[in-house]
């Protein structure tokens, strides 16, 4: 790859305008020094080159990509959803190297800049799956509601499982840290801008259902087997906020077996573990 030029581009923060950032890097033949977003606050004195977002050319790009690296496409794609700071400069990078080889390169993870994109790739799926197991439904007038706190944005990972899995029900999912929500409803699903969710108080046929939850998480554990750092290995306590059968007083610490629970099962609700 050429040297880096002392140039800093903007880009509109989307998928698309990142892609128009190659195209003009590779138009030049210069590197940038760094891709910030367009808010992003300025903290470097070089100078700095706003790329305005063009279909066409991030189209022409994203072709491109495509014929050369299908699984690498992938990447950037699901890449891009990543949260980490310097993710627009790995993939940057990543597509620059992929043109300049002309070839896939998604096998050669010594590189680099390849291992760059490889880890976040695996770090937003990861996430995305760590969710799917951990996401607790509570129903709100005959909607199934969520609220989750991730990382990275991994509403778009998530939505296909649960339509598989519900596809009668309507059903959001609030993603607090980037202030946006899936909804699905009617066969249809689409992500919508949302800051703030109100959810109203519980219905008593919820709370029973969310009692019985909890009865039964208590009642399938094992006391002599409590193991607290067993337990946030595989259940980080970030996602815990959001469990149900983590919340209420005394629930965070070892759970008090209680009797057997009734015979509806919580998974006629949606709340079924994993």
């Amino acid at each position: 790859m050429p040297d880096r030029s002392d140039l800093i581009y903007r880009y509109n923060g989307e998928l698309p305008g990142l892609l128009c950032c190659v195209f003009e890097s590779r138009r030049t033949g210069r590197l940038p020094l760094n891709i910030w977003e367009e808010w992003e606050p300025c903290t470097s004195l070089a100078p700095e080159l706003t790329i305005p977002a063009s279909r066409e050319e991030a189209a022409q790009v994203w072709r491109s990509l495509r014929r050369l690296s299908p699984t690498g496409a992938h990447w950037v794609e699901v890449s891009f959803l990543s949260g980490e700071e310097g993710k627009a400069m790995d993939l940057h990078d990543f597509v620059w190297e992929t043109f300049e080889r002309g070839q896939d390169i998604t096998g050669f993870l010594g590189d680099p800049v390849v291992a760059r994109v490889f880890g976040l790739q695996r770090q937003v799926h990861n996430e995305a799956h760590l969710f799917l197991e951990f996401l607790r439904f509570r129903e709100q007038q005959g909607v199934l509601c969520a609220q989750i706190e991730p990382k990275s944005f991994v509403l778009p990972l998530m939505g296909g499982h649960f339509a598989a899995r519900f596809p009668g029900e309507a059903f959001l999912i609030h993603d607090i840290t980037h202030g946006a929500a899936l909804l699905h409803q009617g066969g249809r699903m689409e992500i919508y801008p949302l800051e703030e969710l109100s959810l109203d108080a519980l219905s008593p046929a919820e709370e029973e259902y969310q009692q019985l939850w909890q009865r039964y998480y208590d009642t399938i554990a094992i006391r002599e087997r409590y193991n607290p750092k067993c337990r946030m290995g595989h259940c980080p306590k970030r996602f815990w906020k959001h469990m149900l059968e983590m919340e209420g007083p005394g629930r965070r610490g070892n759970p008090a077996p209680r009797g057997i629970p009734a015979a509806r099962t919580v998974a006629q609700k949606g709340l079924c573990p994993g």
